[in-house]
């Protein structure tokens, strides 16, 4: 089933329905659009308005939790697409202090201190213990500025948050301080429902198009159910992926708040469901397709049950933030 560009309208019709009448119910985490599941096993020659749900309920469970508010019930259907209602809780992929969360060994080069930057490596705001991931290099479309590009949870952290605060590299969770300084914080998306931000390289190291240990960015493409992905990230290094929905809309929590976060792309393991594809302190990844190696989502959370890694579509993060790829052609 191909999804064409009139089939993708109707989609995105379809999906603000969804996300205008049911996101807002507590018990509803997500809303997105790819295969459908059955008997615990994916039909891949259909797609479906995915809804994710913190519980599952049917028969009495599900009416009486409707008679006092507390959830909706699902339509099997909406403008012509079928439903397909599954448990999922997701949470956002940055590693955070206390000290005793597993991390990986200072001598893993990934969360040392590089002189030359690239996308893989561990990076953090200056006022958090906490690592997240160097996206890749950017530049404003503008003045021109060469920048780095990550998550607003990685280069900002804080609603109180003012561009021009420093960002590190390696991260406050491994070992960085005042020393380590490349850049300052710029702009950010959140205002448009986006979780990136971009920070202008300070000049003290260089930032190149390249994935540790994945090679050159050679453009940005638009996700497709389907299509295998492959990432580079601080946490979990070198994890490969197929998606398995796109156009969605979730509910996060940022601490004391919840945001929608739109544009989701949603990521499985790429055979079956045991395989790891992201842990917390892969937050900022780019998510490539595997054959063309164009960039087509940021990571930004994740979930175990069952494993899954969540990312935003990359062509819109760039539109929103006013910057370009800068990339392999």
């Amino acid at each position: 089933m191909n999804d064409d560009a009139k089939t993708l309208s109707r989609i995105r019709m379809a999906l603000d329905k969804a996300v205008g009448r049911y996101l807002s119910d507590p018990n509803i985490n997500l809303i997105d659009f790819g295969y459908p599941e059955c008997d615990g096993q994916l039909v891949e020659s259909k797609r479906a308005i995915c809804f994710h749900v913190s519980q599952k309920l049917s028969g009495l469970r599900l009416e009486t939790a409707v008679a006092a508010g507390q959830t909706q019930e699902i339509p099997p259907s909406i403008d012509g697409f079928s439903t397909d209602v599954r448990e999922g809780r997701f949470r956002l992929s940055l590693q955070q202090w206390p000290w005793w969360n597993w991390r990986l060994p200072q001598s893993d080069p990934r969360a040392a201190r590089q002189e030359v930057l690239r996308g893989g490596i561990s990076i953090s705001d200056e006022y958090h213990n906490s690592y997240g991931t160097l996206g890749g290099l950017v530049r404003d479309r503008i003045s021109g500025v060469e920048m780095i590009l990550s998550n607003w949870h990685v280069l900002v952290a804080d609603w109180n948050a003012r561009a021009g605060q420093r960002i590190y590299q390696p991260g406050r969770l491994d070992g960085g301080t005042g020393a380590d300084a490349v850049a300052t914080l710029t702009r950010d998306a959140m205002p448009v429902n986006l979780d990136a931000a971009v920070a202008a390289l300070n000049r003290s190291r260089r930032l190149i198009n390249d994935q540790y240990d994945l090679g050159s960015v050679r453009g940005v493409a638009q996700p497709t159910v389907g299509m295998s992905v492959v990432k580079s990230g601080r946490r979990t290094s070198v994890t490969y992926g197929r998606v398995e929905a796109i156009e969605g809309a979730a509910q996060i929590n940022y601490g004391p708040v919840d945001r929608v976060i739109r544009k989701v792309v949603r990521i499985l393991p790429r055979v079956g469901f045991q395989d790891q594809v992201s842990e917390p302190g892969d937050s900022g990844s780019f998510w490539l397709n595997t054959g063309t190696r164009q960039a087509v989502g940021l990571h930004f959370a994740g979930a175990n049950f069952p494993e899954t890694a969540v990312a935003m579509d990359m062509q819109t993060v760039i539109n929103a933030l006013n910057v370009d790829l800068v990339f392999v052609a």
